[in-house]
């Protein structure tokens, strides 16, 4: 082998290298921005699901004032069905 086939392939070698480095970092910088959108997107969620409990939770707190409103009028309309009741002879 000549030196000039010697130079040659060091050359390549160099030049391969450097194309698996740059391979090498896009990978990484691909990878890198897959788990910041990941961890964006699970922040994403979590505040989605606190804003729905809280949702529920006022919802829930609506239906039970609303099921005591309507215990309330059904004990009332019970008391007065049987005091008309009592008043007849």
């Amino acid at each position: 082998m000549s030196t000039t086939e010697t130079q040659g392939a060091g050359a390549d070698t160099t030049t391969e290298a450097a194309t698996g480095e740059r391979r090498a970092s896009v990978v990484d910088a691909v990878f890198d921005i897959g788990t910041q959108w990941a961890a964006l997107g699970l922040n994403l969620g979590k505040v989605a699901l606190e804003q729905s409990a809280r949702t529920l939770e006022a919802t829930a707190k609506s239906l039970e004032v609303l099921a005591k409103e309507l215990e309330a009028k059904a004990v009332a309309a019970t008391e007065t069905i049987v005091n008309r009741g009592a008043d007849k002879p």
